[in-house]
């Protein structure tokens, strides 16, 4: 996991000339610690279009500059992605390292460290600083980074619409797998890696394990759809593409498996696929929401739903022209499963949550034959 990504090898010369980009770096408490990161912004980003988020993780002993170079800025330069690269709080053992769940004999590195608060704050703070889609927010990661990736997403991924781990599985520290959700989420590994082993690995979950974990969660058909990228370059690699998929894309799972591949990022022209970039195309694939309650609101706009976040009770507010016998109101799950349902008679309506327990849902209004949609959270 001490892999160091090259810089220069993921650098095209095509790029130099572009000197209008913003690379900021910045600090917040978290934990009673200071912690670093390092946000991009595209000389093309406008806060009137909301940008997606995408947090990238580096691996075990690496820094957030050095892993800021994998290229996924000269991405966000043409598909409007605010780019954040966080730093790792050092361990005294073993450097930088995230409270992952990946250890060995016992010992796992940062175990105290506050990580998840950590990555959630940074979303907070850029959604605050940044105009950005709230329904496009994506995390990846290589190495203890792609660790970290895997335990976010078992353990905090009610704000994150996808994620891609690179190299990293599941750390042998988690003992519980519940992400209570469908987890779009892509994987790749190389059947070479002498770090984090494709078989044996000493850290955690196997490649093929943590695969059939995010299958069966998924509800997934067990037999993937292959596709083989074209071997044209002499690196003793060649990389085959396993999508699995229960006919709704918001619950995919694909893995890239990278026959012959070390513990690395591929990149081109040195081999066939570009990792940052076949991260990105899976990522951005992907909103919060699950098929079926993923489209945006065709009702009125003067529906308004209050408070949200809410505690136990959510008004909703519309106007009386906007209201029939047949106007009713349902709660989903984000699998897509409604959990009540209530007629709203009149245009000031409430609907009670205490039974839910608390997480994100979906609030369907319908309406004289027309459909709001709104994400609403209870607390």
């Amino acid at each position: 996991m001490k892999k160091t990504i090259l810089l220069s090898l993921l650098i095209s010369l095509s790029f130099y000339g572009q000197v209008s980009a913003t690379w900021v770096n910045k600090t917040m408490t978290i934990g009673g610690l200071t912690r670093s990161y390092r946000v991009y912004q595209s000389p093309n980003y406008n806060a009137t279009t909301p940008a997606s988020l995408l947090i990238a993780l580096h691996g075990l002993g690496d820094n957030m500059t050095n892993f800021s170079g994998i290229g996924f800025n000269y991405i966000a330069d043409t598909a409007n992605i605010i780019c954040i690269f966080p730093q790792a709080v050092s361990d005294p053992f073993v450097g930088a390292a995230w409270n992952s769940g990946a250890g060995q004999f016992g010992y796992y590195p940062n175990s105290t460290v506050d990580d998840i608060g950590f990555i959630n704050a940074m979303i907070d703070t850029t959604k605050a600083n940044y105009a950005i889609d709230h329904s496009r927010v994506y995390l990846c990661g290589f190495s203890m980074g792609g660790f970290m990736t895997e335990k976010m997403a078992l353990q905090s991924n009610n704000r994150i619409a996808a994620f891609a781990s690179m190299s990293g599985t599941f750390g042998s520290q988690i003992t519980t797998f519940n992400p209570g959700r469908h987890v779009p989420i892509a994987h790749f590994h190389g059947t070479s890696d002498s770090t984090v082993y494709y078989s044996g690995n000493l850290y955690g979950k196997d490649a093929d394990s943590l695969i059939s974990f995010w299958v069966l969660n998924n509800g997934c058909n067990p037999t993937p759809t292959i596709y083989s990228y074209t071997d044209a370059v002499a690196d003793s690699i060649t990389v085959d593409r396993f999508e699995y998929s229960n006919g709704d894309p918001q619950s995919d799972v694909w893995f890239f498996k990278m026959y012959g591949a070390a513990h690395t990022v591929l990149y081109k022209p040195a081999n066939d696929i570009n990792e940052a970039i076949e991260l990105w195309l899976f990522l951005s694939r992907h909103t919060f929401l699950t098929a079926g309650i993923n489209s945006t609101a065709d009702a009125p706009s003067t529906v308004q739903i209050f408070p949200n976040p809410a505690k136990d009770i959510i008004s909703i507010k519309c106007e009386a022209s906007e209201i029939s016998a047949n106007t009713f109101a349902a709660i989903y799950n984000i699998q897509g499963q409604m959990l009540l349902k209530q007629p709203v008679y009149n245009e000031n309506s409430e609907i009670n949550l205490e039974g839910l327990a608390k997480g994100i849902y979906v609030l369907k209004l319908n309406s004289l034959g027309k459909t709001s949609t709104s994400r609403i959270v209870k607390e």
